[in-house]
């Protein structure tokens, strides 16, 4: 079932084109479990593979290494954020029954909603659409940040969100997209994920949460002396002009240093606070698992006063530098 879900015949046929005979492949941790059997499908076309053993968050995190070795690098399940010659792109898509879904969820929404969708579940919003305007809801669609995508979201870009819209409509799983879709436009967010069918909304409560520890993050900020300003080596994720430009702000008050790093390890440095300008999820999501705070670029501005405390927003990915 998981097989039928990637665009592996589109995939072979491009790798003839090209005429390759040594394939890298890059998989998420969600299907590294089928290794083995995509490898088969892959070898069974009489090219040798190599799997990528690093974790893989989002092509914004291309197994550059492991494209100087290959013919090219398979990357499986993400949208192309980056254009590289020597990478294919991997469609995964889940099919879901679109009438049903609009059955399910209709009940809960106003006149006026934002689609937006992850990866797996974007290709239908245009069917989403039609069954709810059927309902005499209208709809909006926007394109996405980094992709062009229409209505799709990414863990570091809201851009698809129409803000002209009364609430949202999320198709997707989990809870970090959502969320942040509500924060990025103070509105509700309705989600559903077509695999479970259960609605739930995210709005003034999870905002007002959200911000209470992030402020609490930039109150201890405020106390500490001694700054580390991370910069990413991956290859979508490096703001290094960003990173620059705060190290500069930060050391003019602070004791600050630059770390260039692959993988975010805070516990092997000395510092009181980190500035993460890689993932913005590395804030957001993970802050939980170091002892000291991680902030955002943003969340500086306020630290040195730019930015006023009731102007909070989202940290984002548009452009790389």
């Amino acid at each position: 079932m998981i097989l039928d879900r990637l665009d592996l015949k589109n995939t072979l046929e491009k790798l003839k084109e090209l005429r390759v005979k040594l394939v890298g492949v890059q998989l998420p941790d969600g299907l590294k479990y089928w290794t083995q059997e995509i490898v088969k499908k892959i070898e069974k076309e009489g090219y040798t593979v190599i799997v990528s053993g690093k974790p893989s968050y989002g092509s914004c995190d291309l197994d550059t290494s492991l494209i100087e070795v290959v013919d090219v690098l398979l990357h499986f399940a993400h949208p192309p954020v980056l254009k590289h010659e020597n990478v294919v792109y991997v469609d995964y898509s889940i099919e879901y029954n679109v009438p049903k879904l609009v059955d399910i969820v209709f009940k809960y929404l106003p006149e006026s909603v934002s689609l937006i969708a992850t990866s797996p579940y974007v290709k239908k919003l245009e069917d989403v659409r039609y069954e709810l305007e059927k309902k005499g809801i209208d709809t909006y669609i926007k394109k996405g940040g980094r992709t062009g995508i229409d209505g799709l979201v990414l863990g570091c870009n809201f851009k698809a969100v129409d803000k002209n819209a009364k609430s949202i409509l999320f198709i997707g799983d989990g809870s970090f997209h959502p969320k942040g879709a509500a924060i990025y436009t103070q509105k509700e967010v309705y989600a559903i994920s077509p695999l479970e069918g259960k609605v739930r909304m995210f709005g003034k409560k999870d905002i007002e949460k959200f911000l209470k520890n992030r402020y609490s993050l930039i109150g201890k900020a405020m106390d500490s002396k001694k700054f580390c300003v991370a910069v990413s080596s991956k290859p979508g994720q490096k703001r290094f002009k960003l990173a620059l430009n705060i190290y500069r702000k930060l050391k003019k008050r602070y004791c600050t240093t630059l770390i260039y790093f692959d993988e975010f390890m805070p516990e092997n440095f000395s510092c009181d606070c980190f500035v993460n300008t890689a993932c913005p999820r590395i804030a957001y999501d993970d802050w939980k698992k170091f002892r000291k705070p991680i902030i955002t670029p943003q969340e500086v501005e306020i630290l040195l006063k730019e930015r006023d405390w009731n102007d909070y927003i989202m940290d984002e990915i548009d452009e790389i530098n």
